[in-house]
């Protein structure tokens, strides 16, 4: 972050007294924190609670704009493209993350500050589920579900970025962005892609009812929804993506993985 201009504050979203000193003499603000494992209650206080807490000291600071970073799972999903008008049906963490959205735009709508929401597809970096799926396919353990034939939108992480510093500037007040590249891609296609490119098995598929009984219902039924996403109304602001297609984009994020020794 500093090599990058960036100044670290240390805070808690959950805690609204740490949060003064954080976004003093910031312009936007941006909700991005979330709480990895743990009980739901724990996901509800850092995103939805959060955000209620991020919104109170960012209007007190008159900050211009609050963005809240959320994700394309709230998405029913299904054959098509996937746009920012198509039906919901948040469940799971989607569900959070979507009521996270209701209370920012809940303040938009009173006035207090512009709100943008931004919904990334399936961001792929060194780190978060592509690290963790580039282990499991290593191990032989990755597992989707199903035959794979449902459609994923992946994303590079740094695509992701300059999609928010695009949107920061030229978004929108009040509007939703799908972030995600050119190029939709079937689930078996995209693992065996990486499970080549590690020369690592094939993985297989499990069915649905299999899924659910093993990782829960909400994640199963999440994995196996079809999303094949448009990034048209992104592109519009003259967003346009470093990696087009995961295709480019995946094998230096693998190298950066696996290190010299990889």
């Amino acid at each position: 972050m500093a090599a990058n201009g960036g100044i670290a504050v240390v805070g808690d979203v959950t805690d609204p007294t740490t949060l003064t000193h954080a976004v003093d003499g910031c312009d936007v603000v941006v909700h991005l924190a979330q709480a990895r494992g743990g009980p739901p209650e724990a996901a509800r206080a850092v995103r939805v609670d959060g955000a209620a807490h991020l919104l109170r000291a960012a209007t007190a600071a008159r900050a211009h704009r609050f963005v809240v970073g959320s994700g394309y799972w709230v998405y029913r999903g299904g054959p098509g493209w996937l746009t920012e008008e198509s039906p919901l049906e948040p469940i799971g963490l989607a569900a959070v993350n979507f009521e996270t959205e209701q209370v920012a735009r809940a303040a938009g709508a009173r006035g207090a500050i512009e709100v943008l929401v931004v919904r990334p597809g399936m961001v792929y970096g060194n780190g978060s589920w592509f690290r963790e799926m580039v282990e499991e396919l290593r191990r032989g353990s990755h597992r989707f579900v199903g035959d794979g034939a449902n459609r994923l939108s992946p994303v590079a992480l740094e695509d992701l970025g300059e999609a928010y510093r695009v949107i920061l500037d030229r978004g929108q007040s009040g509007a939703t962005y799908l972030v995600v590249d050119d190029e939709p891609v079937a689930t078996r296609e995209f693992v065996d892609f990486v499970a080549h490119a590690l020369r690592a098995p094939r993985p297989q598929g499990i069915p649905l009812v299999e899924a659910e009984r093993e990782w829960g219902s909400e994640p199963a039924r999440l994995s196996a929804r079809d999303r094949g996403a448009s990034n048209a109304r992104l592109r519009s602001l003259g967003w346009v993506p470093r990696d087009p297609s995961f295709r480019g984009g995946v094998p230096p994020v693998i190298r950066s993985i696996l290190g010299p020794t990889g």
